[in-house]
């Protein structure tokens, strides 16, 4: 039974919002292996940025995603944007500023 067929431009977008092979397989209503080769034949690269997260850590995050109806990688980022830009690293860290002041004079 085949699926109707996806328009493979859309492949980068959901690379890099975080989808992994399976995820937009399903969109596309390919297999993976079919993905491989199209992006392959394409030129479309599937590698992804990646970061070390311990596994509870990750599963935690992909459960409040699947919560949210988004991709845990697209919930990472938009925390550490959030973060970034509203200056939250000590509060999110919950980190004393004397300790953060003691860390920095003992760098230097």
């Amino acid at each position: 039974m085949r699926k109707s067929k996806s328009d493979p431009a859309l492949i980068p977008a959901l690379v890099n919002e975080g989808f992994s092979d399976k995820e937009i397989a399903d969109r596309m209503g390919w297999t993976v292996g079919t993905l491989r080769v199209r992006c392959s034949q394409l030129k479309i690269s599937l590698v992804r940025r990646r970061i070390a997260v311990p596994r509870a850590t990750l599963d935690q995050l992909q459960h409040r995603a699947r919560m949210m109806g988004t991709s845990a990688c697209v919930l990472a980022a938009e925390l550490l944007e959030t973060i970034a830009r509203d200056g939250l690293f000590d509060a999110v860290l919950d980190k004393e500023e004397a300790e953060l002041d003691s860390t920095a004079t003992s760098m230097h």
